[in-house]
């Protein structure tokens, strides 16, 4: 079958990047600056490189206990209820947020108390005091949020990924983490976690909003510069998480009313294969749009009720999956499907009909929205890509490398990652009438 010559079509421009400016303090921390004049507010963002990728068995579950504990007190406020005042009075929007590869803590305020914001954003990061009373509540919080997960159907279905993606070390992909450690975990082992992580070599400082940059970098310089330097993180040196040596099915019983299949292979990381990733980008993106022979096979007149394929980018865990919910009763069917389907989608012919272009204008419209305000560039793009990405160049040249994407890049990607490679079949049926093999 032909190719639509429009998959061969590059697109101009995407858009632009948010304009930043950034300079490194002498004791390692990343200064990012962005000003954006459409608000009298400004966000300040502390991007660290941790998250449950950087745990270990006997630490599961500390990225995210010290989140908890980062707004509490510290050598500047004594305790919770101190905090809460001050964040009162400087009028500040806070929130903190931990993932596989990164955690992020922002506060958002008014652009003239930025040098307030700063001082307390310095405290909170430089000089923590883990009162044990507060890690007794935080503690609490947190056990009754891991007991909430596991009244989830899907529960047995996330471990069920940990165990199987991560054989070698389940640990890195749970960001919950294990109560025996958070039950166990006291103020020397958080200060060790501390010492290790959040270091200003280890993080960066964006501040994004109605500010003029020289007068931000000189009070990031101010405030800042007393947080030492650690050099203990390994970071940058941590193994790649996901392994699947072999073709492989997983099957997990479900209560009923509660159906899933996925089929999962290891995807390129930006570490090792950073341009793969852009053409994982498009073509993801291009199936998802809900117009072409994937969703009319799987779902108009498939065994399935909703479907999608893609892939996240990652540093250590990269995933291509493939996953839907199967109509009551057709999990087998709709594993053989969706196997059929991943089989036809490998040659270049499966996209006649798919819109190359129109999959770039919509990556460029996430974009963009990532973008809309100094929020959303602080702590949504240029924390995030700063981490992940390894610095900004990434995230610099994405709009373009985006463009260049042709149906060749794809099918390229696809014969790096899936043609024959192994795989992790997972499905989920109620033990009744089940999946069979």
């Amino acid at each position: 079958m032909k190719i639509a010559p429009l998959l061969c079509l590059a697109v101009a421009s995407i858009a632009s990047s948010a304009a930043y400016s950034l300079r490194t303090l002498d004791n390692g921390l990343t200064v990012i600056v962005s000003r954006d004049e459409s608000a009298p507010v400004v966000t300040i963002c502390i991007a660290v490189k941790t998250g449950s990728t950087c745990q270990t068995e006997a630490d599961c579950g500390l990225a995210h206990f010290y989140e908890h504990m980062f707004f509490k007190g510290n050598a500047q406020i004594p305790d919770q209820t101190a905090y809460n005042a001050r964040m009162g009075e400087l009028g500040i929007v806070q929130n903190g947020s931990t993932s596989d590869e990164i955690v992020r803590y922002h506060v958002t305020l008014p652009s003239e108390r930025l040098s307030e914001g700063l001082e307390f954003m310095y405290y909170a990061i430089a000089t923590p005091l883990f009162d044990e009373d507060e890690m007794a509540v935080e503690r609490s919080v947190i056990l009754n949020e891991y007991q909430r997960d596991t009244t989830n159907p899907y529960w047995d279905y996330w471990k069920a990924r940990e165990t199987v993606l991560h054989p070698s070390a389940p640990w890195r992909a749970n960001g919950i983490g294990l109560p025996e450690v958070i039950t166990s975990a006291d103020r020397s082992v958080m200060d060790a976690f501390r010492a290790t992580y959040y270091t200003p070599d280890n993080c960066a400082l964006i501040i994004a909003g109605s500010v003029d940059e020289d007068s931000a970098f000189a009070l990031a310089e101010r405030w800042m510069s007393a947080w030492e330097h650690g050099g203990r993180s390994d970071y940058d040196e941590l193994p790649m998480l996901v392994e699947i040596a072999r073709d492989t099915t997983v099957a997990i019983p479900s209560i009923p009313g509660v159906e899933l299949v996925s089929i999962d292979y290891v995807g390129p990381s930006l570490v090792t294969d950073p341009s793969a990733t852009d053409a994982a980008d498009v073509w993801g993106t291009c199936l998802d749009m809900m117009n072409g022979e994937f969703y009319r096979d799987l779902v108009t007149n498939g065994p399935f009720m909703d479907v999608s394929a893609g892939f996240y980018t990652q540093r250590y865990a990269p995933v291509i999956s493939f996953s839907g919910t199967p109509r009551p009763g057709r999990s087998t069917e709709a594993v053989q499907a969706l196997e059929q389907e991943i089989d036809q989608l490998l040659s270049p012919s499966y996209y006649d009909g798919y819109d190359l272009h129109a999959a770039t204008e919509s990556l460029r419209r996430h974009r963009l929205l990532a973008e809309e305000t100094s929020y959303d560039v602080a702590v949504e793009s240029l924390a995030f890509w700063w981490v992940v990405g390894g610095g900004l160049g990434y995230y610099d040249t994405y709009p373009d490398s985006l463009a260049l994407v042709t149906v060749d890049d794809v099918a390229a990607f696809l014969d790096e990652y899936v043609a024959g490679r192994p795989s992790v079949t997972f499905v989920m049926s109620p033990v009744e009438g089940g999946y069979a093999e």
